[in-house]
């Protein structure tokens, strides 16, 4: 009895699983939101609305960029890590075989 129970409900997952998994893939002729994703670019037209003028948009950009600057705590004010940043700081590169 158990397990006919056990089989049956696998039975019925594993067919609600693939009814799932298969109803979310469209059929090759299905016209779906996304066809507009794939269509020519040349298809596209869209009226020009004003002259292309990047210099004044990099201006107010950086204009805007100075509110967004963090206060990040820096680790060299710190009495206990000065030495040994230094000693790392200190330190020629060399690369590693």
């Amino acid at each position: 009895m158990m397990r006919m129970l056990l089989l049956s409900s696998g039975f019925a997952f594993a067919l609600t699983s693939m009814s799932v998994a298969m109803g979310s893939v469209p059929t090759a002729g299905r016209v779906t939101d996304d066809t507009a994703i794939y269509q020519k670019l040349s298809e596209i037209n869209v009226p020009r609305q004003r002259g292309i003028n990047f210099d004044s948009e990099i201006a107010q950009l950086s204009k805007a960029e100075a509110r967004f600057n963090e206060e990040l705590p820096t680790l060299s004010k710190d009495a206990r890590l000065r030495g040994p940043m230094g000693r790392i700081n200190g330190q020629k590169y060399r690369r590693s075989k």
